[in-house]
Order: structure tokens, then sequence, then C-alpha cells
């Protein structure tokens, strides 16, 4: 310890003593472990530990398992048959989304809900911020009118003030509060009041309405797979006992870690992460690159010192002591920073995407992210200090001591501090390059539904309640009532209804058949089913291709009619005309449904291709539940927010309008996880871009400095200024042509692994590598501009008598 001590004094005298290395290192370091912390935390937040849940990993999913692998919510009869025969679970639970209105305090407001059984907190290990959890005996029907809050939901709506014992308004159903869960507590990440789930004897004994969550703890000591094969075996039982509902189906175990922020969330962050990771790499090299230079001068320091009896390895421990050094204090002021890029991206994450994000409220510099920070730091000092230590084992003391510093520089020397600065241009060509590629697919896929002019169009969701428009005479009537004062506001130029817009992610697939054509055993045929009102095609400029359009002669009492998409009647009318047709799609209770025409093909995702296939229905014949409404406008669609809410509260005041928006505000929204790794990924290539422009200088003006001697000498025999700066230009230019040819090749990995995330991004974008290639090297060469031209410009006077 006490050479320890003494080995850090030394390197803090050494580090004070040459204030302008450590401040330019200690910065360099702060921004490359400061961006990577920040991340880290971020991804810890909302990744890696999304929930403060004890032993997450033994924590499951359950779905049901269709036999052309698509998986599907559980039937509630299924559930209480696993939960009685399964010995791998030491217990499951079942929940049941549902949207409500929260109505007896203002306008109605859309709320999302969790119905869930009582033993679903125990599963998690939840227990409430204050009050208290279900009792078994409320999830009985009749006996449920008690509710617990969602910590973001007591804070917006009550100001995180007293509401035990309070009540609410559900659905004009009044609850009693009785508890309120903590921060931590996110799952459902959608879910802003838990109720209890009180299911009738008619649905504990439903097989076929696959529509609940169920979550369950395994026991010690088993795993997923012997989980699920346990499950499959119960599944299979099931099948031979009831063949009308459960024959074909299977269950899916998967950890709940998986699915709670969906497929793209995880590799965003990972995106995201290896390009801060890269720009770290960058910031190491960096560094060496600046010891080696350091260390030209304090090689008569370290001769002098092994003459006087240091071995190599003493004095190799003393300078990766202050490498160290150097880079704690980097990882301290990289905290600083990461602090501050933290607290930007929480404030411009859009609240109404924040709240659906498991974990983000969590986001801190937590213990897990300071640890992570110090290993950067370690990492740091052992990249940046082991490879100017390693030199100490070629210095030959007496030599040193006779030469002085005049030749303390070598070829070995020079190569390193080459491949370091080869390095950093190769990292930060993959980098831009990469963030180019996002960068355009993020514009094009921005752009993509601007045909059907976004900006112009006022959208919002509306959901009817189930018991009051139980009937689709009821919400066919509403639906008609609610166009109709629609179209008569001023500045309304159109309004129509649509289960899902183009690029919304709101299309639901469905099975169908299709009329004397008998189902392949095992070919399943689903397509998007998306009602419409018969406006939407005119309006969204889509062409009907042939047949006809739907029209006001289509109502309840007239022939259900259909409208398939391109890509439907090609694959599964080829060389037919499928005008007249008859399909069969959605529930056993819909209606068989003739096709009166064929509609130019759509997107309705924004990340899948390719594009599905559609069947449009009409909404006036078979109304939904819950649809969206667009309304045009030649103004500001915002502007009509407040008309809109007075029209269709005149209609009904209990019903909310959801997320009350323009079109484009609702892509964008969708965009949004993009959106932030395009902005990452483009700060991170900017800061790698100008550290290996730093590295070049660097390296050049080290390369001048050397030769000196050499340049006068060539001056002195008759050398032009102009051969000499194109001498060191030359050099610069074949330095940066490796990098940059090392660079394009990880570039074209990175840009196929962008390719298989993003629609709109061609991982051999040739515009994309032509542009970056040609600022890489027109920064390159700028970095190397100053060197030369002070090496064409110097004295070979003054420089031989130096010498």
């Amino acid at each position: 310890m006490y050479i320890l001590l003494q080995d850090l004094r030394y390197a803090a005298r050494q580090l004070r003593n040459s204030p302008g290395f450590t401040l330019a290192a200690v910065l360099t370091l702060a921004v490359g472990i400061g961006a990577n912390t920040a991340i880290f935390s971020n991804m810890d937040a909302v990744v890696l530990h999304p929930l403060a849940v004890p032993e997450l990993d033994r924590v499951m999913t359950l779905a049901e398992e269709q036999a052309n692998g698509n998986e599907s919510t559980v039937a509630l009869a299924n559930y209480e048959d696993w939960r009685r025969s399964s010995h791998a679970f030491e217990d499951l639970a079942v929940r049941k989304r549902a949207d409500m209105s929260l109505t007896g305090a203002g306008d109605a407001a859309h709320v999302q809900t969790a119905q869930v059984s009582a033993n679903f907190f125990s599963v998690l290990r939840a227990q409430p911020l204050t009050g208290r959890i279900f009792e078994p005996s409320e999830c009985q029907p009749g006996h449920d009118a008690v509710a617990l809050l969602n910590y973001g939901f007591w804070q917006r709506n009550f100001g995180g003030g007293a509401v035990l014992g309070r009540t609410i308004e559900l659905d004009q159903r009044v609850y009693t509060i009785v508890g309120v869960m903590p921060k931590t507590m996110q799952y459902p990440s959608r879910a802003d009041i838990y109720l209890p789930l009180a299911s009738t004897p008619h649905q504990l004994a439903n097989r076929a309405d696959h529509n609940y969550f169920v979550t369950g703890r395994l026991r010690a000591g088993i795993s997923v797979r012997e989980a699920e094969a346990e499950m499959r075996i119960l599944a299979g039982q099931l099948a031979s006992a009831y063949p009308a509902t459960n024959q074909g189906w299977s269950v899916k175990v998967a950890p709940l870690l998986d699915g709670i922020n969906g497929d793209l969330t995880p590799h965003y962050y990972r995106l995201i992460m290896s390009a801060a990771l890269f720009v770290f790499l960058v910031v190491c090299a960096n560094i060496a690159n600046l010891q080696l230079a350091r260390g030209i001068g304090r090689r008569p320091e370290i001769a002098l010192r092994a003459a006087l009896g240091a071995s190599r390895w003493r004095v190799v421990r003393q300078l990766v002591t202050e490498n160290l050094l150097l880079s704690t204090l980097g990882a301290a002021a990289g905290v600083g920073i990461a602090a501050l890029l933290l607290h930007i991206s929480l404030i411009t994450m859009p609240a109404r995407v924040a709240r659906y994000m498991a974990g983000w409220s969590n986001t801190s510099l937590n213990g897990r992210a300071l640890a992570f920070s110090l290993v950067l730091a370690a990492i740091a000092g052992l990249i940046a200090g082991l490879a100017p230590a390693a030199e100490i084992f070629r210095i030959n003391p007496v030599e040193q001591l006779k030469s002085g510093a005049r030749n303390s520089t070598g070829p070995r020397r020079s190569r390193l501090r080459t491949v370091f600065a080869v390095a950093q241009i190769a990292l930060a060509v993959a980098l831009v390059a990469g963030a180019a590629l996002i960068s355009k697919g993020l514009v094009a896929m921005l752009h993509t539904a601007d045909m059907y002019a976004p900006s112009q169009a006022l959208v919002f969701n509306v959901e009817l309640p189930r018991y009051r428009y139980d009937t689709a005479q009821k919400r066919a009537a509403w639906f008609a009532a609610s166009l109709a004062r629609l179209r008569a506001l001023p500045g309304v130029t159109h309004a129509e209804i649509a289960d899902a817009l183009p690029n919304s992610d709101n299309g639901d697939a469905s099975d169908f058949e299709i009329e004397n054509r008998p189902a392949v055993p095992g070919a399943w045929q689903s397509a998007l089913r998306i009602p419409v009102s018969d406006g939407y095609f005119a309006v969204l400029h889509i062409p009907i291709v042939s047949g006809r359009g739907f029209n006001s002669g289509d109502t309840m009492g007239s022939t259900p009619v259909a409208i398939v998409s391109e890509r439907f009647a090609a694959s599964y009318f080829a060389g037919q005309n499928p005008i007249g047709q008859r399909i069969h799609i959605g529930s056993d209770s819909d209606p068989w449904l003739t096709i009166a025409g064929v509609a130019r093909e759509t997107s309705y995702s924004l990340w899948n291709d390719p594009i599905a296939p559609a069947v449009y229905l009409n909404a006036a014949q078979l109304p939904p539940g819950d649809t969206t409404f667009i309304v045009y406008t030649p103004g500001d669609p915002l502007a009509l927010a407040a008309p809109v809410r007075k029209a269709m509260a005149a209609l009904d005041p209990t019903l909310p309008l959801d997320q009350l928006e323009t079109y484009r505000q609702y892509l964008n929204e969708l965009l949004t996880g993009l959106i932030y790794a395009s902005s990452g990924l483009t700060q991170d290539a900017v800061i790698a871009l100008l550290l290996a422009a730093l590295g070049v200088f660097a390296v050049m003006s080290n390369l001048v400095g050397e030769r000196i001697r050499e340049i006068g000498v060539r001056l002195a025999m008759g050398a032009s200024r102009r051969d000499v700066l194109g001498m060191i230009l030359r050099r610069a230019a074949r330095l940066m042509a490796v990098g940059l040819g090392l660079g394009l090749v990880l570039a074209i990995v990175l840009a196929h692994l962008a390719a298989n995330l993003l629609r709109g991004v061609q991982s051999s974008d040739p515009l994309v590598f032509a542009g970056v290639a040609a600022i890489i090297a027109a920064v390159a060469m700028a970095a190397s501009w100053l060197p030369a031209y002070r090496a064409a410009h110097i004295d070979p006077i003054a420089a031989l008598r130096n010498e």
C-alpha cells in the first residue's frame, strides 16, 4: 500500500506538471465514458432491469400457440386447467386488458386498466406503496368494485396525495381506491389502474375466447424448456378432451423480460450501445496516441530511473498507475456528462411514449451505472497505458543517456502511433456510415405517408363501451351521427373512420376462408381485417382498381360486401376474377362477405415487409367497437380539437377522445425509438470524427517534429517547400487511405445489420458510402494541412542549428 500511494502521489505530480496533456486527456475520456454511461443507464432501466421483481428470470409468460407458429393470448378455461395441473410453476396468474372511460370529473378520459387475478401481485412479488392489494373475495362478481392505482396515474391525476378510500368512476361504475403501486411496478406498462378480474362461471368455462394474459413463476430448479415441455403435455391432454376448441393448440413459455418492451427496443439499445463502445475505442486510441507522443520527452527520465536501479516492471507499474489515475479522473468527469445526457433524454422523450416504456421513469445513475463507468475507466487506463509502457522494454539506458532526446523516437513508436490513428479513422468511417444510413432510412420513413397529407389531418380514437353499445345497430347509428356532425364543422373538408390508417401499425390479422374452397390442413390463411367508412378510399387516395368501392347503398339491410387489396387478389385468386366471390373473415358470428372491388396495395405497417394482404369491411354494415377518426382541413388540424371535442360530447359526453393529434404527430411518435437511435448514432459519429481528426493531427504533428532535421537538410540541399508539403500530405493520404479502406469494410457489416432492422435502409447504398468516404478524406486531409504547412515553412538554418 505504501508503494501504491507513492506511485499515486508521483502520478499526480506528473499530471499536474503537464496541465495541457492532462486537460485534453481527461476531457477526451470524459466524453467517451460519459456517453457510454448515459446509454448504459437507459438500457439498464428499460431493457436489463425494467421491473423491480425479485428473481425476474423465473417469471414467465405463457401463450397459446397454433400449429402454424402464430401465438395468441389464452382462453380462461385453459388457464384454470393449467393452474390446477402444472407442477413446474409455483403459481400462475391471469390478467385481461380493458380500455375504459374515466368520468365524473371534467371531460371523459380514456384509461387503460388491467383486470388481474388476486394472486397476480404475489406472482410478481410486488407490494403496494400505500394501502393493500386485492383480496381473493374481491375477485368474485359483484364484489369487485375496488381499484389499485399505477404510480404514474396517481401522480398525474391526484398529485401524489392521499387517495385511500376515495372513489373513481370507470365506465359509469364507481370503484373505491384501496392502494397505490410503487414506481418500480410498471407491468403491464400500459396499465393506469388495476381492477380485480371477477370472472363469471360462463367465462371460466370458455375455451374459445383467447383474450387473457398468463404469467407464472417457475419453481426453483425448473428450466424454461422443462416448463414448456410440461405445458405442451397438458395442452395435448386438453386437445384430446376438448377437440372442438383445443385441437391444434399448444403452449409457448418465454421469460417475461423478453417481451416487456417488444422486439425493436432491445435492438435499438444494443445498436446505440455498440456505437458508443466504438466511440470509446476511438477515445482509447486517442489517449494512447497522446501518451506515445508524451513518452518521447519522458524517455531520458525513464532511462535515468533505470540506470539508478529501477526495474522495467517497476517503471511499467508506475506508468500504468498514472494511466489509471488519469482514466479515473476522466470517469469522474464522465459521470457529470452522463448525468447531463440522461437529463436531456428524459425531458425530451414524449410523455405519451415514455409511459409505455417499462422502466423508463426509473432511469438514473445507479450503482450499476457507476460500476460500469469505473470498469470503462480501468479498461481505458490499461489500453491507453500498455502500448506506451511496452516501449520501456525497448529502452537502452546507456544509449539513451548518451544521445538524450534526439534519437528518442524509432520506427516502432511511429508505427504504433500510425496504427492508432488508422484505427480511429476506420472506427469513425464505420460510425459515420452507420449514422448516415440510419438517418437516411429515418427520413424515408418520416415521409413514407406524405401521399396521405398527414399534416392536414386530425386523428383520434374512440372506443364504444360494449355494455351500452351492445348491438351493431347502436354502433352503426352512433358512427353515422358522429360523422355527420364532424363533416358539418367549419373548416372540415372530410371526416372518415378506419380501424387502421396507413403506416399506423394498427391492423389486426384474422384468419379467413373462401367459399367452396376447402382449407388445406396446416395451411393458414390470414389478412388484415379493416372496417372503414365509405369515403375512406377517396380521402386517402387509394384507387379502386377493379369493381367498385363502398357507397351509400351498402347498409345493414343489404348484402355485406368487402373490398380486397391487390395482394389479396393476386395471392388467393390468381388467374380468376375475385369480384362476386365470397369470403368469411373474423369470428363465427360475422357474416359471409361478397367481394365488390379490389383496392390498390397499401401498407399498414411501418416496419414489416412484405405488405400484408387486406380485407376492407364497410363500417356501416359491420361497425367496429373501437375505431380511428381522421378529419381533414386545409388549415391547422389542431385548431379543430376543441370543436371536435364539443361535437362528439354532444352525442355522448362519457366517451373520451384518445390521442387527439395530427396524423403527422402520430406517425412521428411511432418512430420515436428510431429518432433516438438516429440521434444517438449521429452524436457518436460526430464525436468519433472529431477525435479521429485530432488523432491524425497529432500523428502528423509528431511526424513533423521528429523529422525537423531531415526536413532542414532537404531544404538546405535545394528541395522546394512545395516538395516538403507534398511529402507530408502524401504520408497523411496513405494513412487516411488505409483507415478509409478498413472502415468501409466495417461499415458494410454494420449496414447489413441496419438493413435487417429498418425498412428503407440499403446495405449497399453507394451514395452514402461515397459521401462518407469524401467527408472522412476531407477531414483527415484538413487535419494534416497545418502540420504539413508548418513543415514546409521550417527555417533550415534554425533546424540544423538546434540539432
